[in-house]
């Protein structure tokens, strides 16, 4: 009895009913079993022979059923150096599955040109102003070389006009110092001295249809420019975004039956707009025609025509690519049409890791459309509004932002190569881009590549030729006119697309990483399982056994005749 005085409340360990219970020292007895030393260590070096023993993982038997410990420790090493090769190999899975998911590939078929619409075109005059209107040298020499001043009103129209002459104005500094640093009303003032559609668009015919009445006035940074094919605004702009003080685009068809994304709607008529491409005999002919008197060699150097090719949901940017139409030439511009899809598998992916955007994933301010020439310039805009505080006439803008001097040209010339710049370095640093500069390709996009062949044209002497006889009285006329000749047509009925497919998926890499465990280990699925039992499910097993033993006191007869008391566990 009195093995038991130094161990507080037993009475759970021998129940209420036990005799010992009832005595008066029985709060002298022991509160809680006593442990055999080192009995915990005994259950983990159980633990592990048995994980050892059990276990499909190759190696791990024979660590157990190593007969000495140089052997033990050499099976030991084996299965640490697998693990960590293992590691390895799987590392550079994870990173060919996040960084290379994609390819991109050609498709099965071949896409017919009329699925897709003829591209959008954008004819910019070189010669911008009509001379009986205001002569830009003239009033340029008047105002920084005599003494002679100019009116307000002409005054005003130099400063517009100088907005959209060549970059030498703006860079040259003599001349920028007299620049008066104040607004104009910039688009009303080149509507008056810009030159007409009608003067400027002699003759357009596609196949047997005659087309000039389908050129709509653009707003570019060359000015006015004549659009074919192209989206109206309703189209092309978010609603309620931009001012009302004057119209980017005259456009009055509305596209309803066509996204780039989805192509044209099922069902939707032949004869629709944007317009098909009917075939690759179906050639679009333009007579581009620039008064000689209009033509000179100061606000601008090139002499000719800009002409843009570009989706018809792309606002035009001339200065970022054009084709020039020389003064008395005639060029064939033959089309093969560049189409990138991607495949619906891609849309768990983000826009990051396939490098594009879906057209729900990302969003413009001001552009109803989302692809890389729409962001770009919306880009361009925000990066001018917080370089110089203002905009270009022609850049999208909201109500209350102001447009930029004639003054402030040079600071707008250095926002397009400064923004052009940092994206540039960013992306070769591989640094992260701000959202509205993150410019990547939409996930549905459409390029026309061009093939361009010349010659020389003589507007003056075919004219006389065919219609002498019968319009005598036009050839006077066409002798103060220089004329230029621009064909443009597919090169084939039908061409292959790109697209882009999952090329590495979670497929692959979990099929990978299966192969990797089990050419090193043995790992399979059921192994897999296996360890989480052992590492969850059994410990907690053991871990409820050993905290619920049932102990009894068994007395014990000594040699001396003395008895005793001591603990021994049910389970065992």
């Amino acid at each position: 009895m009195q093995t038991f005085k130094k161990y507080p409340d037993w009475r759970h360990v021998l129940g209420p009913n036990n005799p010992l219970m009832r005595t008066k020292s029985a709060h002298h007895f022991a509160r809680k079993p006593i442990h055999a030393d080192g009995s915990k260590w005994r259950n983990v070096k159980k633990f592990v022979r048995e994980f050892c023993t059990e276990s499909t993982i190759h190696g791990l038997r024979n660590i157990e059923a190593g007969k000495t410990l140089l052997e033990r420790l050499w099976w030991l090493t084996v299965v640490v150096l697998s693990v960590v090769a293992c590691g390895m190999l799987i590392q550079k899975v994870y990173h060919k599955w996040a960084n290379n998911p994609v390819i991109v590939s050609y498709d099965d078929t071949a896409t017919k040109v009329w699925t897709i619409p003829f591209p959008a075109i954008t004819v910019c005059p070189e010669a911008k102003f009509k001379v009986d209107v205001m002569n830009f040298t003239e009033a340029f020499y008047q105002h920084f070389h005599s003494s002679r001043t100019l009116d307000k009103k002409s005054h005003d129209r130099l400063m517009a006009m100088l907005q959209i002459c060549d970059d030498f104005f703006h860079i040259v500094l003599p001349y920028q110092e007299r620049y008066p640093n104040s607004s104009l009303d910039v688009v009303a003032l080149l509507n008056k001295i810009s030159v007409d559609k009608s003067s400027t668009i002699i003759v357009c015919r596609k196949g047997t249809d005659m087309c000039r009445n389908q050129f709509f006035h653009t707003l570019t940074e060359d000015g006015v420019c004549f659009t074919y094919n192209g989206f109206s605004a309703q189209d092309m702009f978010n609603e309620g975004v931009l001012h009302n003080e004057y119209e980017y685009l005259t456009e009055t068809n509305s596209a309803t039956n066509w996204t780039l994304e989805n192509g044209y709607a099922p069902g939707t008529p032949f004869t629709t707009h944007p317009l098909r491409a009917s075939g690759y005999a179906s050639r679009l002919r333009l007579n581009l025609a620039s008064f000689k008197s209009n033509v000179e060699a100061h606000c601008a150097e090139e002499q000719g025509f800009k002409v843009v090719l570009h989706s018809p949901d792309e606002y035009p940017i001339p200065f970022a690519k054009y084709v020039l139409l020389s003064l008395d030439r005639d060029i064939n511009i033959a089309i093969r049409p560049q189409i990138l899809t991607t495949s619906k598998e891609l849309a768990s992916y983000s826009p990051a890791r396939r490098q594009c955007y879906f057209s729900h994933e990302r969003t413009l301010k001001f552009f109803r459309v989302y692809n890389q020439n729409n962001c770009e310039l919306e880009c361009l805009t925000n990066y001018t509004l917080a370089k110089c505080g203002c905009v270009k006439f022609s850049m999208p803008r909201s109500a209350g932002t102001r447009i930029c001097s004639t003054a402030e040209q040079r600071c707008i010339i250095e926002a397009r190569y400064g923004m052009l710049k940092a994206l540039s370095q960013n992306r070769l640093n591989n640094d992260g881009l701000i959202s509205e500069c993150d410019c990547m390709s939409a996930c549905s996009s459409i390029q026309y590549l061009t093939e361009i062949t010349q010659s020389t044209y003589d507007s003056i002497q075919t004219v006389s030729l065919r219609l002498k006889p019968l319009l005598p009285q036009l050839i006077k006329p066409m002798e103060s006119v220089t004329s230029s000749k621009v064909s443009v047509f597919f090169k084939g009925a039908e061409f292959l697309s790109t697209r882009r497919n999952e090329l590495f998926g979670l497929t692959d890499f979990v099929a990978n990483c299966g192969g990797i465990l089990g050419l090193c280990l043995g790992i399979s699925f059921v192994s897999l399982v296996e360890l989480l039992y052992y590492c969850i499910v059994r410990p907690v097993q053991m871990a409820r056994k050993s905290t619920g033993r049932n102990w009894q006191v068994v007395m014990v007869r000594e040699k001396s005749g003395d008895q005793s008391f001591v603990w021994r566990d049910e389970n065992q």
